[in-house]
């Protein structure tokens, strides 16, 4: 008689996995070293002065902020408050817009269309 020989499939043991190194992308280090700052989308560069050692430059941004880019302002505060005045400009115009779109379809004529 012939003996059959049995195989067993071999199981695996589980290993733990090793976490996932992260790495910076190259345009993360290149943004890192020159310490940029971005406030809404907007880029704020350090260009310190012998007299004023806290400005910064208004480097870039998106066309809304086309007016203040390559600006310097003293201190990144003043900064930061001329991109919200800006932003808040842009805001309010565009609810002017649809204020005047929503009296027009009510037939409603507004009395001081050409300032808007």
């Amino acid at each position: 008689m012939a003996v059959k020989k049995v195989t067993k499939k071999v199981t695996k043991k589980a290993v733990a996995k090793k976490p996932a190194v992260k790495r910076v992308s190259k345009k993360a280090e290149s943004i890192a070293k020159v310490k940029a700052n971005k406030h809404k989308r907007v880029v704020l560069e350090p260009a310190a002065t012998e007299v004023f050692p806290d400005m910064v430059l208004i480097a870039s941004g998106p066309t809304w902020a086309k007016p203040i880019v390559g600006k310097r302002y003293v201190t990144e505060a003043r900064a930061i408050t001329a991109i919200e005045a800006l932003d808040a400009e842009k805001v309010i115009a565009k609810g002017a817009k649809s204020i005047l779109k929503e009296m027009d379809a009510a037939g409603i004529v507004p009395l001081d269309v050409e300032n808007i």
